[in-house]
């Protein structure tokens, strides 16, 4: 199952609040920005939102597609593990090109256990 559209960033307006509000955190493979959901949208959605950014330095379209699918799908199978009541901005680095749905999860798991929104 696919993330619904209403649960994606896509405004430039909410991106820059994350990033102007964020707390980051990193790996090797991913950046994290993590914002709280403005009163508004926590009422109305109560679930994750999810925001995505994959640089032409990862390759071509289809590249940078398929890994935004494999980022997205990564949420949505630790979806109830994850706090609800924030906004995500994952930022995909060149090095993640390649790898395997598992080893995403693993990662992204990785990243959410540093930021403490994920329940063990």
């Amino acid at each position: 199952m696919g993330t619904k559209k209403v649960f994606r960033i896509k405004k430039n307006s909410d991106f820059s609040r994350i990033f102007n509000h964020h707390q980051s955190f990193a790996n090797r493979y991913f950046v994290v920005y993590i914002d709280s959901q403005p009163e508004q949208i926590k009422e109305m959605l109560k679930h994750w939102r999810i925001g995505l950014s994959v640089s032409k330095k990862i390759g071509k379209a289809h590249d940078r597609v398929s890994i935004k699918r494999q980022i997205r799908e990564s949420f949505n199978c630790i979806s109830g593990r994850i706090r609800q009541d924030y906004d995500y901005v994952v930022i995909a680095r060149p090095s993640i090109k390649g790898h395997k749905q598992e080893f995403f999860i693993e990662q992204i798991v990785h990243i959410l256990k540093q930021a403490g929104t994920i329940d063990e």
